[in-house]
């Protein structure tokens, strides 16, 4: 089940409990405004955490996210920090109740400064009649409040956090010592001697918050400067959704030599082959996955089915999809599991078992339209008209853009309009 969603509707400790909770392994990816981060978990314990342009270690990179109270997050199963990046072991719980006190204060500090693109300068005569002592991150940002630089480059050229200039700025404006010069749009740069890492790092976040095509950029730069074979992998995987299936294999294949997740790559390409058309390269491919320890993974065991199907290869779907089912130990199948399983089942001539497996799957996922309507055909294919009209009726509740229902429902009613001529009729004729 995907984990994505928007932090108005979700709290960032909300988000952690829930990953921690399930000791769940991979990458939350955040975007606030022109901001990037991600925190990295290993069974369910955060194991780095970073900020794309911000020198924080992994806690207080947690902290600032904790911070950011709108935006989006998406979680990707099995992604791992980069090669070379700090690593921890900590307990999210043990970070919420700090996190909480800095909310409630970064609560108050918003009102003054909605936004990092704010420009102050200092108002140097009341500022040299202050008596009163400044804290050492207000007496470290004065020399750099210059009416030019925004909040953003005061963050970046302090070495401080977000909320720690935050918190000072907020300080200095109650005691009126900064004026206001406007705003200034930034966009997310990175300094011309940026690492690789650091590179990668902002091509990453780009990815994960879904600019892909600025993502696209970033990840091509690094291929063409330094052969990159992370940076082809997320090639790759951006044609794959761009639906530039050629483009998709090209880039696994430069990647496939030095690709540090194997498996995951070879699932990835055998996907762009299947769109192709190139099944049995597709199947070829998949298998490689499974050899090379995929096995185990139960969306690769599903692909690995979908193949079989399509190559008319029945039997060795059916098994790929039983061996796929009974890797879903905690949680139950994701909706196309059930799609391809009833599917392999009316092409194998089992009506019994594909409306069992329907059944099942709108238990499991009622707010699922594609399975409703493929109820809704497997009723029709029975003459089962009212069942069929209350399964398309709920789908295109759900999805009134899909002609496929609409037709199953004009369908099913033209069913129950017949028989119930035919009842009028038998009526009349006794």
């Amino acid at each position: 089940m995907a984990i994505k969603g928007s932090l108005k509707e979700a709290s960032l400790p909300d988000v952690l409990q829930l990953l921690s909770m399930g000791k769940k392994t991979g990458c939350l990816g955040l975007s606030f405004h022109d901001s990037f981060g991600s925190i990295y978990f290993d069974s369910g314990r955060i194991c780095h955490a970073a900020i794309v342009n911000r020198p924080l270690d992994t806690e207080n990179s947690v902290y600032t996210l904790f911070t950011w109270t709108s935006g989006t997050f998406n979680f990707e199963p099995g992604v791992e920090p980069e090669d070379g990046a700090e690593r921890v072991s900590v307990d999210p719980q043990s970070l919420l109740l700090e996190g909480a006190r800095r909310v409630d204060e970064w609560s108050l500090i918003e009102k003054k400064i909605p936004s990092f693109d704010v420009v102050f300068s200092l108002d140097r005569p009341r500022l040299m009649m202050n008596r009163d002592p400044l804290s050492p991150e207000q007496e470290a940002l004065l020399p750099i409040i210059d009416g030019h630089r925004d909040i953003n480059g005061l963050i970046r050229d302090s070495g401080l956090g977000e909320f720690e200039v935050g918190k000072a700025l907020y300080g200095l404006l109650n005691a009126s010592f900064l004026l206001p010069v406007g705003r200034k749009r930034t966009t997310p740069t990175l300094p011309r001697n940026a690492s690789p890492l650091e590179r990668r790092e902002l091509a990453s976040a780009l990815y994960r918050a879904g600019m892909h095509d600025e993502a696209l950029r970033e990840f091509r730069a690094l291929v063409e400067e330094a052969a990159d074979p992370v940076a082809s992998f997320h090639v790759g995987l951006i044609a794959l959704r761009q639906k530039e299936w050629a483009g998709a294999v090209n880039a696994f294949m430069t990647a496939a030599p030095n690709a540090p997740s194997k498996i995951s790559l070879l699932h990835n390409l055998a996907l762009a082959y299947e769109n192709l058309g190139q099944l049995e390269k597709a199947r070829l491919v998949i298998d490689r996955a499974l050899g090379a320890g995929g096995s185990g993974d139960p969306l690769i065991q599903l692909q690995a089915a979908i193949v079989s199907m399509r190559l008319g290869d029945l039997q060795s779907a059916k098994v790929r999809l039983s061996e796929s089912r009974g890797l879903w130990t905690t949680n139950p199948p994701p909706a196309v599991w059930f799609h391809y399983a009833a599917k392999v089942a009316a092409m194998t001539d089992d009506p019994d078992r594909e409306m069992l497996l329907l059944a099942a799957a709108i238990e499991t996922h009622p707010e699922s339209a594609v399975l409703l309507n493929n109820l809704a055909a497997a009723h029709l294919k029975r003459e089962d008209y009212e069942s069929a009209k209350d399964a398309a009726e709920k789908g295109v509740a759900l999805a009134p853009e899909l002609p496929q229902l609409r037709r199953n429902l004009s369908a099913a009613l033209e069913g129950i309009s017949r028989a119930e001529r035919k009842a009028t009729q038998a009526s009349s004729r006794s």
